[in-house]
């Protein structure tokens, strides 16, 4: 079929096989069916009207984990709504006629409340002339890691525990870890995030200890939250002790999991204020624009700086000359415990040697900060 073909085809049959009527309950229980907890990807062959999908979070009471699995495509998606359905429908179309569409909400219920999980889909046409539909969950043209998109969830969780100390985890409803927050990194000594991303929490007792996956495979079966506080068992032999919901949720028939949110129990802890009342002075750069970001007090007073210029000039015009700068920066990257010596042009008009403890945070992103810690 060549794409031209592709095209007419669903043109002139705006009921794609997709939105074709469900099949009996025999024919259901012999063929696998889509879930969205979980789905990485799937494809749409609208010449065989089959659906070829991958879904690390598909799982059964057995254990039995299925990836990448076939059907029917009026089969493959029994399971959904009727709106999730057209939904679908509407993506594979706009991918064949428009090349690409999306990203569409799958999995939010009727009146989306809730953000379901946002896909898109891409035309693709393979060389024998068969036109296929790929869709992925995706939040645009600007999300470079559409993997980590957790249930339509995780940006959000991202947002409100990105400088908290929060101790925060997101299961999906087939036990698969979707979300996992610095703070839960730290407390429970992951060294890497992707060493328990997408991976069933069953099987990760090793890494974060058995009290956290009792806990939230027990909200899970029972599909009840669960509050309280206790000490966790680590996978290292230690114990923390945390003050923890485990909230249940359902989104639709088909999304759902629990989310576990925990404080340590003497509080969170404010780091402006830990920042603010340090007696050293600290800076924090822009390593990339070379902006001067954040100043405690002690810093403020010491080099005579104002808010205005702050955000009008970059270090290198207030108070350090550029390959001084650089001599920092390179101390950083060697992660050197040794301060550096180094003048600095204080905005009073004085010139003066300061000792800068200099550390990177954020390195391995875009933006990478420059910490500079002058030493007394």
């Amino acid at each position: 079929m060549t794409s031209n073909a592709a095209q007419s085809a669903m043109a002139e049959k705006p009921t794609d096989p997709v939105a074709t009527p469900e099949p009996s309950k025999k024919q259901a229980g012999e063929t696998p069916a889509l879930s969205l907890a979980g789905l990485q990807f799937f494809i749409a062959d609208i010449s065989k009207k089959t659906i070829l999908w991958h879904e690390i979070g598909s799982q059964n009471f057995n254990s039995e984990v299925k990836d990448l699995q076939e059907a029917p495509s009026n089969e493959a998606l029994r399971h959904l709504s009727p709106e999730d359905r057209k939904t679908i429908l509407h993506l594979v179309q706009g991918a064949i006629r428009e090349g690409q569409a999306g990203p569409f909400d799958v999995g939010g219920g009727p009146d989306h409340r809730i953000p379901g999980i946002p896909i898109v889909s891409y035309r693709y046409e393979l060389p024998d002339g068969r036109v296929l539909a790929i869709c992925f969950p995706s939040i645009g043209e600007n999300d470079d890691n559409p993997g980590r998109v957790a249930l339509g969830l995780a940006p959000i969780l991202q947002h409100f525990v990105a400088s908290s100390t929060r101790v925060v985890l997101l299961v999906d409803n087939f036990g698969y870890v979707r979300f996992a927050s610095d703070g839960f990194l730290k407390t429970f000594q992951i060294e890497d995030s992707r060493l328990i991303l997408g991976r069933n929490i069953a099987h990760i007792q090793g890494r974060v200890g058995r009290t956290i996956v009792s806990l939230a495979l027990a909200a899970l079966t029972r599909r009840a939250s669960a509050t309280g506080s206790g000490k966790f068992l680590l996978a290292s032999g230690e114990g923390t002790d945390l003050k923890y919901e485990a909230m249940y949720f359902r989104v639709g028939g088909t999304v759902g999991g629990v989310l576990f949110s925990a404080g340590h129990m003497g509080g969170d802890v404010d780091f402006t204020k830990v920042f603010e009342v340090c007696s050293s002075p600290i800076l924090v750069v822009n390593a990339k624009s070379r902006m001067i970001i954040a100043a405690n007090s002690a810093a403020m007073k010491t080099y005579h700086l104002k808010h205005d210029l702050m955000e009008s000039k970059p270090i290198t015009e207030l108070l350090l000359h550029a390959s001084n700068y650089t001599e920092l920066v390179n101390s950083a990257k060697q992660k050197s415990e040794v301060p550096v010596s180094v003048p600095v042009t204080i905005l009073n008009g004085q010139t003066k040697k300061k000792r800068f403890k200099c550390s990177l945070i954020d390195e391995d992103t875009k933006e990478p900060k420059l910490v500079l810690e002058a030493r007394m």
